[in-house]
């Protein structure tokens, strides 16, 4: 039976540090990664977690050894490329099973992803002997601030719950400071649980291309966003004195439109900017207008409705001077129009525009 000795690194320390690909394949190969990474930083713990994977390595028989890296942004990007790299390994060494040595917790996330490919004899986890005396907890403490995992995980939402805290002692509100702390902090958590701190990133990259450029998607974008907090503001002010179910209600319709306006911002940024980009027309976008003035009008009448009920009117009385109305009726045949007309117009532009790009 052939043993494979896995060493994971799965914050690429071996990659950013030292400048190692990955995979490592081969005693010899790992033996000048440990010290390469070494002479770069003799305090990772990666070196002590290789260097026990090769010792391991040479009182085994019929074994090999192998060094997979992931990335700094630890989660699906690193685990993707470690799968990846795990895959080629296997492919190449063949072992019927596997030894892993990992420096930590955080490593042995991707176990499970070993166990669906290749049965795991032993887990070794190499832990690095520290000086219990002051002096060397305080250089321990230093060395870990310096780390960038550890600035991005803890030391950000410390650092911003100091601000918070500061500025709210400065201006004499501790309760608006600490209402503050938990939304931020609350967010923060979302976010990390969520793992959409890679999207948020990308999501700013492109707003600051956008501006650099001049995209009008990022400027409708915008004002969008300004034109949805300014209606539920106003509509949050004008409906305070309402009861909860008339109020929901009420506060859906009244900012209905505002919603509505805002999208059809949106799609008019995107529409102008793929056209002067690309020279395309997004002619399936023809229809975004005519489906939210059909959803508009039939939502607006239903709505109606539904505040008469809260009002626990009569349901004859609903139904004879409401249900029957002309408005009440005027919205929901018009919405039905709209919708047929927005639907007969996209087909029609799909089909020119299908024949165009024949």
């Amino acid at each position: 039976m052939k043993t494979l000795v896995l060493c994971i690194d799965r914050d690429n320390d071996f990659g950013r540090k030292a400048g190692i690909s990955s995979p490592v394949i081969g005693r010899k190969e790992n033996l000048k990664a440990a010290e390469k990474l070494a002479l770069v930083d003799p305090e990772d713990t990666d070196v002590n977690c290789l260097f026990s994977a090769i010792s391991t390595y040479d009182e085994l028989e019929n074994a090999e050894i192998a060094t997979i890296c992931g990335d700094i942004n630890v989660g699906i990007a690193s685990d993707e490329i470690l799968s990846k790299q795990l895959d080629e390994v296997l492919n190449k060494v063949k072992p019927d099973r596997v030894i892993v040595v990992t420096d930590g917790a955080e490593d042995e996330y991707i176990i499970p992803i070993i166990e669906s490919r290749i049965k795991i004899d032993a887990i070794k986890r190499v832990v690095v002997k520290q000086s219990q005396t002051l002096e060397g907890t305080y250089y321990l403490i230093s060395r870990l601030m310096k780390d960038e995992k550890l600035q991005r995980r803890v030391m950000l939402p410390i650092a911003i719950v100091l601000l918070i805290w500061g500025f709210a002692t400065l201006f004499g509100s501790m309760a608006l400071g600490l209402s503050s702390i938990f939304i931020v902090l609350g967010i923060y958590l979302l976010i990390r649980i969520l793992h959409i701190e890679g999207w948020l990133i990308k999501a700013g990259k492109e707003i600051l291309v956008g501006l650099k450029k001049g995209r009008m998607t990022i400027f409708s974008s915008i004002l969008s966003v300004f034109i949805i907090i300014i209606a539920i503001v106003l509509t949050t002010n004008r409906l305070r004195d309402l009861k909860p179910p008339e109020y929901v209600i009420q506060f859906i319709n009244d900012v209905l439109w505002w919603f509505i306006i805002a999208i059809l911002l949106i799609a008019l940024g995107r529409f102008i900017d793929v056209y002067f980009k690309e020279r395309r027309v997004l002619w399936n976008y023809s229809i975004i207008p005519f489906s939210l003035l059909a959803f508009g009008l039939i939502l607006s009448a239903s709505f109606t409705i539904l505040l008469k009920i809260s009002e626990q009117i009569a349901f004859h009385v609903i139904l004879t001077e409401y249900v029957l109305s002309l408005p009440f009726l005027t919205k929901i045949i018009g919405g039905i129009l709209i919708a047929f007309i927005g639907s007969v117009l996209y087909h029609i532009l799909e089909d020119v525009y299908k024949e165009e790009e024949k």
